[in-house]
């Protein structure tokens, strides 16, 4: 499977859900925060529009039965109790 991401934003992402600042990743990636929160702000964009796809994709469910555990495992970590 292959995110829709770009390489930066997954880092971005990663060292979000690892509890790092904008301060902290900005200060390490030798980037403005104004850079890293413009990142997020596309991490979220991006992110509600995979939803609204899944929303409207009348083989989701199909393509989530192929998927391997351990993605499987993630998608429960980061949804939680929300769906």
């Amino acid at each position: 499977m292959r995110s829709i991401l770009s390489s930066g934003e997954r880092e971005v992402a990663r060292r979000l859900a690892d509890g790092d600042s904008s301060e902290e990743i900005a200060a390490d990636r030798g980037t403005s925060v104004e850079a890293v929160e413009k990142a997020i702000d596309r991490i979220e964009e991006k992110t509600e529009r995979a939803f609204a796809t899944l929303a409207e994709s009348p083989v989701a469910a199909d393509v989530a039965a192929t998927l391997d555990e351990e993605t499987r495992a993630t998608l429960r970590d980061r949804l939680g109790d929300v769906l």
